[in-house]
C-alpha cells in the first residue's frame, strides 16, 4: 500500500501546475513609494510572473496559486501564494505573497535566491498594483 501512496505523490509532484493567476492579481505591480512609471517591478500575468529592474528581465512560469498556504485547511484564503517554478524539481527562487500579512492590496515576495535579491531588490518590500 505504500508503494501506490509513493506513485500518487510523485506523479503529483511532477504534473505540470495549470493554475491561473485570478485577474484581481494580474498587472504591474511596484514598490509602494514609487510611481507607476517605475522601473523596478512585478509583471504578473496569467502564467507567468515576470522580475523586471530597468533593461533587466526575468521570466518564470509553472506557478501554483496555493489559496491555503497560510492557515492551511483552517485558512480564511485572503493570504494568496503564487509559487512559480513549481513543478520543476529545484524549490522556487521566490514566494509572491498577494494580501501579504492578510493585508488586502499589499503584496511582497518573499526572494529565495541571493542572485535575485541583488539584480531585483525587491525582498519584502510592500508592493502595490499599478491599474492603466
Amino acid at each position: 500500500m505504500r508503494w501506490m501512496a509513493s506513485l500518487l505523490l510523485a506523479s503529483c509532484a511532477t504534473s505540470p501546475v495549470n493554475d491561473d493567476v485570478p485577474m484581481a492579481f494580474r498587472g504591474y505591480w511596484v514598490p509602494q513609494a514609487q510611481s507607476c512609471d517605475s522601473q523596478l517591478g512585478l509583471v504578473v500575468e496569467r502564467d507567468r510572473l515576470v522580475l523586471k529592474n530597468g533593461t533587466e528581465t526575468r521570466t518564470f512560469k509553472d506557478i501554483d496559486v496555493c489559496h491555503s498556504c497560510v492557515g492551511g485547511a483552517k485558512s480564511d484564503g485572503i493570504e494568496i501564494w503564487l509559487i512559480p517554478e513549481f513543478g520543476t524539481a529545484r524549490a522556487s527562487p521566490f514566494i509572491v505573497r498577494l494580501n501579504a500579512d492578510r493585508v488586502l492590496g499589499e503584496t511582497k515576495l518573499s526572494l529565495k535566491e541571493d542572485s535575485l535579491k541583488q539584480r531585483f531588490p525587491l525582498d519584502e518590500v510592500p508592493l502595490r498594483r499599478c491599474v492603466k
